[in-house]
């Protein structure tokens, strides 16, 4: 029923100091003057008389000074009373700081009856709301990072019910691991003793990924609070959407591919799945899928001449419709403007992939022959083994990066001797390091990068590496890897960067189906006017490559006003990236870049925490309580009525100097007017 605990249990040693006064009351004596009377007959029975007080007294006063160094040290020590008190009601309790983390992914917009999952997230949220009083202190997150940038501090708990209803869901989320770091954190810095975290979820295990990596780091009671009520459920997901060009297509036209999956044990029939271009329906499907089913499906392109293609391959699902829609964009089949910059011969199959993907239109110059013409009519400038980097090259290289061109950088066994152009790297933050010689497989392929989108694995098996460079870059992304987690192909921006050369001495890739397919990509990707077009994930900030005065228009319809400098030197970016959905970036009313961003699909699946994972969890830490959806309200009450005793013993202890003071001051008293007596009598 009770259970008493001490914070700082080692003050308690302290304890031992009780024995002083006994100490001093022994060895310690008051030893009277003498003074010497012609006739002791009444102060013989003065004395007895006043030495049944002045004993009584001074165990009074020994008793006192004891318990003012034990409460004292019990003070110090921070004593905490628990007890459970069901029947006196929820509203009494001891002061509470309550972190309440609502799951607010696109899995809890699933549809259970008439309401969601989150609605009913949000009607629990109320009911905990309900059982804290304007003692406690409460603070509401969700697993989106921008929401609780902005509210992350504690609240009455009677306040925050607006704050509750205006939650939603998000596209952009964290795993949960990562919230919980910050409300422990939050935690730390607060004085009351009872501190308890709810997260409120339908406990998808996409949400616990690498959970397990802070276990040791949490110290609070975690408290699992479900509000899902069936566990078996159906989903229809687009896992995926894409232009595919003529020299991928199968039918040798353009076409838009997507991927459709059933995520659950049932055959679905009828699925309608419709292809949205430039905001109009073009053409619809009808499929059905077996379970577990993931199909592809393809739609013809109708190409006209527009500067600009955005869409969505959609299909009806109404229980959960934030994954049905995959956002793609894409630009017109045009030739990608390509120029070489090396004074060494192409090799052969390097320069027949370049004839096919730019229909021989490409050209090979030399470092001096490059001018303000060039720069003006290409838009992809591969720099293949330089030996030297001259001062020239280096201004129209910041030229290129300047007006929003690209580069493509293919290393030389002796680039580490190009001085020139490896201070020039450094601006970026790259250095090439070593050069490794060790066989090697390709391990990572980038899924979302739209130059590498469209690649597996398995496409490369074939692939060896015999020998690249260990190059340091840590600002850019890793489209290629090989299964030494070293980079193959990395990209920043429009510079894009390869660790290898296209010679046999260096790796079998040019020999390779798929070669002139990435060299192609990385053409449509950069070497056209028209191919500032992106697909991202949610999240992901934005670099804005227009200058001047901008409005760049969101998913919600929102538009937001920019201002970048002509003569800005840093590229701006956007970070306000949590809706899926196309982005534009206007100027004056013109489109100058459209951006798609999709939300993950690792929730689709829905897949739950089993029993077996949460028996795992719950081997790792006793701070984690799963509690169950019918009986959560008696079960956090299990402790929350901790109350801390310091402050009542403090008030003791005051009381009991009072007490010794008074007992001290009359002892005094008592002691002058015997003395003054003794005067008299003398």
């Amino acid at each position: 029923m009770f259970n008493l605990s001490f914070l700082n249990s080692i003050i308690l040693f302290g304890l031992v100091a009780g024995i002083i006064p006994v100490l001093i009351h022994l060895f310690v004596k008051h030893h009277p003057k003498v003074v010497y009377f012609s006739s002791l007959r009444f102060l013989k029975q003065i004395q007895k008389n006043q030495a049944r007080i002045i004993k009584l007294r001074q165990i009074l006063l020994l008793i006192t000074r004891i318990l003012i160094i034990i409460f004292l040290i019990l003070a110090l020590s921070r004593p905490v009373l628990k007890t459970l008190l069901p029947s006196i009601g929820w509203q009494t309790h001891a002061p509470t700081v309550v972190v309440m983390i609502i799951d607010n992914s696109f899995s809890m917009n699933y549809l259970e009856g008439k309401n969601t999952i989150l609605d009913n997230a949000k009607e629990t949220a109320k009911d905990i709301i309900h059982m804290l009083n304007d003692k406690d202190k409460l603070m509401v997150l969700t697993l989106n990072k921008n929401y609780n940038s902005q509210n992350s501090y504690f609240s009455i708990p009677s306040k925050v019910n607006t704050k509750i209803n205006k939650i939603s869901i998000s596209d952009n989320t964290q795993k949960l691991k990562s919230v919980l770091l910050e409300a422990e954190e939050k935690l730390a810095h607060q004085d009351i003793i009872n501190k308890e975290i709810y997260f409120i979820t339908d406990n998808q295990k996409y949400t616990w990924d690498k959970f397990t990596e802070i276990t040791g780091n949490i110290k609070t009671n975690i408290f699992i609070i479900p509000v899902n009520k069936n566990k078996a459920k159906i989903n229809l997901s687009t896992t995926s959407a894409m232009y595919i060009p003529r020299l991928l297509s199968r039918t040798n036209q353009p076409e838009i591919r997507a991927t459709i999956k059933n995520y659950s044990q049932n055959k679905n029939k009828n699925i309608i799945v419709s292809l949205i271009l430039n905001d109009i329906t073009r053409e619809e499907k009808v499929i059905s899928l077996n379970p577990y089913q993931s199909r592809q499906i393809s739609f013809e392109c109708p190409i006209k001449e527009k500067k600009f293609y955005y869409g969505e391959v959609k299909l009806k699902d109404e229980i959960l419709p934030d994954d049905n829609s995959f956002y793609f964009n894409f630009s017109p089949d045009e030739l990608p403007k390509t120029v070489v910059i090396s004074n060494v011969d192409i090799p052969f199959q390097f320069s027949s992939a370049l004839d096919i993907i730019t229909n021989n239109n490409w050209q090979k110059i030399s470092q001096n022959e490059i001018n303000d013409d060039i720069v003006i009519n290409n838009h992809l400038f591969i720099f293949y083994r330089l030996k030297n980097f001259s001062q020239k090259l280096e201004f129209f290289a910041d030229n290129i990066r300047k007006k929003g061109k690209s580069i493509f950088l293919i290393p030389g066994i002796d680039i580490q001797d190009n001085i020139p152009l490896q201070t020039w790297l450094r601006k970026d933050r790259i250095s090439f390091n070593n050069l490794d010689n060790q066989n090697s497989k390709i391990g990572f392929i980038n899924k979302i990068h739209p130059i590498t989108n469209i690649f597996s694995e398995e496409m490369f098996r074939k692939t060896t590496i015999k020998r690249m460079w260990d190059i340091s870059a840590n600002d850019f992304t890793i489209l290629i890897a090989n299964n030494n987690n070293f980079p193959i192909f990395v990209i920043k921006d429009r510079f894009i960067i390869s660790t290898i050369d296209f010679t046999e001495d260096w790796s079998n890739i040019v020999y390779q189906p798929c070669f002139p397919v990435l060299l192609y990509n990385i053409g449509e990707y950069l070497g056209k006017e028209n191919s500032r077009l992106y697909n991202y994930p949610v999240g992901t900030s934005l670099t804005l490559n227009s200058t001047g005065e901008l409005e760049l228009l969101l998913p919600n319809g929102e538009n937001i006003p920019i201002s970048i400098p002509a003569n800005s030197v840093r590229k701006q970016t956007f970070t306000q990236t949590d809706q899926q959905g196309h982005y534009f970036l206007k100027k004056n009313d013109v489109v100058q870049t459209v951006y798609s961003l999709n939300s993950s699909r690792e929730e689709s699946n829905l897949a739950q925490l089993s029993e077996k994972e949460i028996k795992a969890i719950n081997n790792l830490t006793t701070n984690i309580h799963f509690l169950s959806i019918n009986n959560w309200k008696s079960q956090i009450l299990t402790s929350r009525y901790g109350y801390e005793l310091w402050k009542t013993f403090l008030w003791i202890v005051l009381g009991l100097l009072i007490i010794e003071m008074v007992l001290a001051y009359s002892g005094k008293r008592v002691f002058r007017r015997n003395k003054e007596i003794g005067k008299i009598r003398r």
